[in-house]
């Protein structure tokens, strides 16, 4: 499979890809306008373990202001605001 570097291909506005799509790095998804989504999943996810190296990054995702729902072991918590 060729690699072919997104400078190459200078694309804006829409972008459709069929078949898998994988990025080697960090991510950033912005938000653009308040009545549209930055990211939307339509189907299932899996959010799973990294091994970096010798490290292990455990799953987990970090939601701002309410905390972090991850792996059972590394005892994270979401605040529910009492109402849990």
């Amino acid at each position: 499979m060729a690699l072919v570097h997104f400078d190459q291909l200078n694309p804006s506005g829409s972008l459709n890809i069929t078949g898998s799509f994988s990025v080697q790095g960090q991510t950033k998804l912005y938000q653009i306008a308040v009545s549209q989504s930055a990211l939307i999943v339509s189907g299932a996810i899996d959010v799973v373990q990294a091994q970096i190296n010798a490290q292990v990054q455990k799953a987990k995702i970090t939601i701002e202001n309410l905390g972090t729902i991850g792996d059972r072991d590394s005892n994270n918590s979401i605040d529910l605001g009492g109402f849990y």
